[in-house]
């Protein structure tokens, strides 16, 4: 209660600043602790992953954006360019291209008739806020589903996350170090899963699945990957953005950009972890890193579990504080293929966002509906190849094609 006082008095302070001077900080100060308090009582009475107050919500990103548009103001003092990019960015928040349309119809609407870059932005995001709260009614495209959970209760999302602002290629070790396991890099023979088996289910029989596909997922180790990355037109230069900003800096999920920065060559290897120095194997760590420089292109945890009859398998990439998961079904395909994807209406598979604070084992997560994921491996001629598929409300912006030998 008193941190969510200090905190809102804070931000509220900044903000109000941001808008109307001295006056407006006092203002500030007292509506966003106002509202951080309100929502630290309804906490109390509040059930799990039920949202907060709608109106505290708008009242509370509206000053937050306060700061953001007296940010760009001073970079470029322009109310169209910042009712623009506010619009853009909050649209872009919901998911969906009409979201962002009329994000900008919003931001470009509000500068016609105010200029005071803090302003734009907060007048922006209030009014765009509420009227997705009204159109976009019923229209689910993020869900709650746990807060301050014990990670053993949601066995579909991986606990791990980052200690420090950058992932790269030894974060296994440094999670070894964290957990007090043994730690293995890259021990020969080693899989990202150690069974096929262990997933069988309705959809899935592990025996129809071709040898060869059942050993690259057991001895991942054994096999060279090369891949060739296919994105759509309208998202290259979205993921160009991300990529400068983001993923390089935090040495995580740097795909491959075009077909030249793929030809650089692509070093995989598994790393282990062994928590109770029984030589079985507890956590699996898929790393690769570009050949010539050795920069991380993803790091990916491995874990697979049952429920009732089915098993899954879920993917998870640490973040600072914070892991994205992607829980998987297995499937059959073909006479002898193997699938792996996030399509279908059973409760587990999906992609999660997820807080992780390990030293109270508490999990608060998120599922990203809009995001679908498919992985299709099959036989090619003396090797193997796999399709690995990336949509967004059903439309596919990236394709990673993968050639798979020995």
């Amino acid at each position: 209660m008193r941190a969510s006082l200090i905190w809102g008095a804070i931000v509220g302070a900044a903000a109000g600043a941001a808008l109307g001077g001295w006056p407006g900080a006092v203002i500030g100060a007292v509506v966003y602790a106002a509202i951080s308090a309100i929502e630290a009582i309804g906490d109390v009475r509040r059930k799990p992953a039920q949202p907060k107050p709608l109106l505290g919500r708008i009242v509370a990103s509206a000053l937050l954006m306060a700061l953001f548009g007296w940010g760009l103001g001073q970079l470029y003092d322009a109310p169209l360019f910042i009712g623009l990019v506010t619009g853009a960015f909050v649209g872009a928040l919901g998911l969906r291209v009409t979201n962002v349309a009329l994000g900008l119809l919003v931001g470009a609407l509000v500068a016609l008739v105010l200029d005071e870059p803090a302003v734009v932005a907060a007048v922006t995001t209030a009014i765009y806020r509420t009227l997705s709260a009204v159109l976009y009614r019923g229209r689910e495209r993020v869900r709650i589903m746990a807060e301050e959970v014990s990670a053993a209760e949601l066995r579909y999302v991986v606990p791990f996350e980052a200690r420090t602002k950058f992932v790269g290629a030894d974060y296994v070790e440094q999670l070894a170090a964290v957990r007090g396991g043994t730690f293995r890099r890259n021990p020969p023979d080693v899989g990202i899963l150690a069974s096929l088996d262990s997933l069988s289910g309705p959809s899935f029989d592990p025996a129809r699945v071709h040898p060869l596909i059942r050993e690259f997922y057991v001895h991942t180790s054994r096999f060279k990957l090369t891949i060739i990355p296919e994105w759509r037109e309208w998202m290259k230069p979205v993921y160009a953005v991300f990529k400068r900003a983001v993923a390089e800096p935090l040495g995580q999920a740097t795909i491959p950009s075009n077909l030249e920065e793929a030809q650089r060559g692509m070093v995989s290897t598994i790393d282990t972890i062994d928590l109770d120095d029984d030589e079985v194997i507890d956590i699996r760590g898929w790393i690769r890193t570009y050949a010539d420089t050795g920069q991380p292109i993803y790091v990916g945890i491995y874990t697979s579990f049952r429920h009732e009859d089915r098993g899954y398998v879920s993917v998870g990439f640490p973040i600072p504080s914070a892991n994205f998961t992607a829980t998987l079904l297995p499937r059959n395909a073909g006479t002898d293929e193997f699938l792996l994807t996030s399509k279908s209406d059973l409760p587990f598979p999906g992609h999660y966002l997820s807080s992780v604070d390990s030293e109270r084992d508490a999990l608060t997560v998120i599922k990203l509906l809009a995001f679908q994921e498919q992985i299709h491996v099959f036989l090619a001629g003396e090797g193997l190849r796999a399709e690995h598929s990336f949509s967004l409300l059903g439309a596919r912006f990236l394709t990673l094609h993968y050639e798979i030998g020995r």
